[in-house]
């Protein structure tokens, strides 16, 4: 296609900059740097996509050279990564540089704070996620850890809640709170007034991660903020309950998030002051929409204590494979009245408890997306375990002798067939059955089945013939 100037007159899709805008995410970088140089107009729509990122681990800059580049280009950043050093503040503070939405910060000391205050205060109006990693105590613990001033958060610098239009104009302009919507803060320290601060000041946070973060000074005298709209949480079993490990009469931090929706435990460690025994927390009490957990590391007692004693009416379940026991089966199936989806991560060879996996599906009725690739089901003794979630929509299992590739392809080629012609291929001879055959049997019976994994790839399932008008 020959690219020609802006031409009033023409009707070309082209000349409408949202097209080109939109054009520009889909190209390389080498290919806008070309758009850019037709005419103004195409070099507006085109610079933001070339210019829009800057990692200071990947990117070489001369000082002067960039501030020349900043210069033309400020304006177009939208990102910054992995601020590390001092001159890496240094280098973007330019005037240029305030529309930022995304920043990553590494600190190393105390140097960084200023520099970093008139990063955040000068963004402050268009900043949607920020991720702070502060210095690793040395020696690594909680105590020292609150003991370096460096590891404390300054969370006016993050609401911010005036600041000027631009760096250009001199009328001040006051907000209620900042834009963020995505926070990350690792090995961070702050009070936990200051943490109710913090979520009052950004009323649009949708997702929190917390790692190593340590929130101590609670009083009761001063009332926890539980107004926050946050929806998504990353932190592990301590982070909530243990925040402090000097302070046991902290309340949770699930307090602080009534509409909380799904919750990532990033890591299995029981809270050292928690009661031996079962776990008799209810988090559905501060979080009655909390239905979607995912369990990243290995605790195989807790995660079954968590899911039979205090997760109530869970929808969505993700483990890791090496959290598969019969325990952990009756967790799942403590919630077989609401469970939709169930993940397992990762491979598991041993195949002694395949059958209490079997108990899942047949259990669960309302189960559309089972992943259990960990195991693998034995194909003879598939009519035993009658499975009762008919609306299975997704299905990603392994089944024994059904180990080669071509042999999975079969399989799944005979269930098109099957489901194109409405099974019209069905043998009732079960005993003559091959394992291709009687896996794809197996299959069939699930009416509204649209995708199915049996260890190479996902396979997408055409309609069955009688659902066709």
């Amino acid at each position: 296609m020959q690219i020609t100037k802006d031409d009033p007159s023409s009707t070309s899709a082209l000349d409408l900059s949202e097209i080109r805008a939109r054009i520009a995410t889909f190209l390389d970088r080498k290919t806008c740097v070309s758009c850019m140089r037709v005419s103004r107009d195409w070099f507006k729509d085109f610079a933001p996509s070339v210019w829009h990122t800057i990692d200071f681990d990947v990117d070489d800059r001369d000082d002067h050279a960039f501030s020349r580049f900043l210069d033309k280009y400020g304006s177009f950043i939208s990102e910054v990564r992995n601020i590390t050093h001092i001159s890496d503040l240094r280098s973007i503070q330019h005037h240029k540089v305030n529309a930022l939405k995304s920043i990553q910060v590494r600190r190393t000391g105390d140097h960084h704070q200023a520099r970093l205050s008139d990063l955040l205060l000068r963004c402050s109006g268009s900043i949607l996620a920020l991720e702070i990693r502060y210095p690793v105590p040395v020696p690594n613990s909680w105590t020292r850890q609150k003991e370096q001033p460096g590891n404390y958060v300054r969370v006016a610098d993050i609401i911010a809640t005036s600041s000027f239009s631009s760096s250009t104009d001199n009328r001040l302009t006051t907000r209620c709170g900042n834009c963020l919507v995505i926070l990350k803060l690792e090995f961070a320290c702050l009070t936990r007034e200051a943490f109710s601060t913090l979520l009052r000041g950004s009323p649009s946070l949708d997702k929190l991660t917390l790692k190593r973060v340590v929130i101590v000074g609670h009083k009761s005298s001063v009332p926890l903020y539980r107004g926050s709209n946050l929806r998504y949480l990353s932190a592990s079993l301590n982070q909530i309950y243990a925040m402090d490990v000097d302070d046991e009469d902290a309340p949770s931090l699930l307090l602080h998030f009534p509409l909380l929706k799904e919750w990532n435990i990033s890591w299995m460690d029981q809270p050292c002051h928690w009661p031996t025994g079962p776990v008799r927390e209810d988090f559905s009490t501060c979080c009655p929409d909390l239905k979607t957990i995912n369990f990243e590391k290995e605790g195989c007692e807790l995660t079954s204590n968590l899911l039979i004693n205090s997760f109530q009416n869970v929808e969505t379940c993700t483990l890791i494979s090496e959290n598969l026991t019969p325990a952990t089966a009756l967790g799942l199936i403590a919630h077989q009245a609401t469970l939709t989806s169930v993940t397992v991560k990762g491979i598991k060879e041993d195949s002694t408890w395949t059958q209490w996996f079997h108990m899942i599906p047949r259990l669960c009725t309302k189960l559309q997306i089972l992943s259990l690739v960990s195991f693998k089901f034995d194909t003879k003794t598939l009519d035993t375990f009658k499975w009762g979630c008919k609306g299975l929509q997704v299905l990603r299992v392994r089944f024994q002798d059904l180990d080669d590739d071509w042999e999975i392809e079969g399989c799944l080629k005979q269930l098109c067939d099957w489901r194109r012609f409405g099974g019209g291929a069905l043998t009732p001879h079960k005993n003559n059955m091959n394992a291709e055959t009687r896996v794809c049997q197996f299959l069939f019976q699930f009416k509204s089945l649209r995708t199915v994994w049996l260890g190479t790839k996902d396979c997408y399932l055409p309609p069955l013939y009688e659902s066709r008008a």
